[in-house]
């Protein structure tokens, strides 16, 4: 179970660097990079989506590497803010075929991260260390 925290780290850590490029990409009139922004989705819709993955992602690193108690809790409310931008972006703005699985896999992802999170005994007592 151990090497599904390093994993876990290696996800967050992936979160936060694509979200802090996206934050990037809308204070900067020009990057270096293709943009991650879904082009389909209006500025006052990516504000917050890249703020909440920023939040989820921070809040895991740091919760991992503190072995903070809260962090389940935390990642709780993450992922719910993260599922609810999922469902306005995927039934207003997206227009990608495979919108639907996408957003499947996405809350499927979230669940089982979360169930470890709460149900396993060793994320129980890693972070109650």
């Amino acid at each position: 179970m151990q090497y599904i925290g390093y994993l876990l780290v290696l996800i967050h850590a992936a979160l936060l660097l694509w979200a802090s490029s996206g934050a990037l990409e809308l204070l900067l009139p020009n990057v270096p990079w293709k943009r991650f922004s879904n082009p389909d989705f209006p500025t006052y819709i990516l504000i917050p989506h890249w703020s909440v993955v920023l939040y989820a992602s921070i809040g895991f690193l740091y919760g991992y590497f503190t072995h903070w108690s809260k962090t389940p809790q935390f990642m709780l409310i993450g992922y719910s803010f993260m599922m609810l931008l999922c469902v306005i972006e995927t039934f207003g703005y997206m227009t990608s075929k495979t919108k639907y699985i996408a957003m499947g896999t996405e809350f499927v992802t979230y669940v089982v991260i979360l169930y470890l999170l709460f149900k396993s005994r060793y994320f129980i007592e890693y972070f109650n260390r």
